[in-house]
């Protein structure tokens, strides 16, 4: 699994402590998950997410401030760590429409831009960030100004090397 894989999952499991903590007692199918995932079960893993968020939109009487549709952004994120970056978009597409925290959702667009850079697609990155920049245009132009940086050392260093 990549690093920006690892960075999410720890966030993600951090605040689904918080999540849990608030209400009820972890679910069994969340450890499941986690624990699948871990070793690398990830259609299992992501089905028990599904699960449990339909579990979760079922129960009448959850907390007002719950907002089941969290767990895509773990599924996203095991999708990321899966090497599928599209899929993950697309999951993380689905949380922002069903109003999951925003903030949460930039940080997994950003996320993408670096899994396609540190696999060596950095136009890929460039246009994923520049899709998403208005979500946060601080971090995203950060981003989006390094990559670009990079591009242009690397194409000048190509064009010396056409000249030699």
């Amino acid at each position: 699994m990549t690093s920006t894989f690892s960075l999410l999952h720890n966030r993600a499991a951090a605040l689904l402590a918080v999540l849990v903590l608030g209400c009820h007692a972890p679910g069994e199918k969340i450890r499941q998950a986690e624990e699948i995932s871990r070793q690398g079960d990830y259609s299992s893993a992501i089905a028990l997410y599904r699960e449990h968020m339909q579990e979760r939109l079922s129960v009448e009487d959850r907390p007002e401030w719950e907002n089941p549709y969290f767990y895509l952004l773990l599924i996203g994120d095991v999708q990321l760590g899966q090497g599928q970056p599209e899929a993950a978009l697309a999951t993380y597409e689905e949380a922002e429409q069903m109003k999951v925290e925003p903030t949460l959702i930039s940080d997994r667009y950003r996320a993408v831009g670096r899994w396609y850079q540190e696999h060596g697609q950095p136009q890929k990155a460039l246009e994923v960030l520049s899709k998403y920049r208005d979500r946060d245009s601080l971090l995203f132009d950060a981003m989006l100004d390094r990559i670009a940086k990079e591009l242009t050392a690397k194409e000048d260093a190509e064009a010396k090397a056409k000249k030699r």
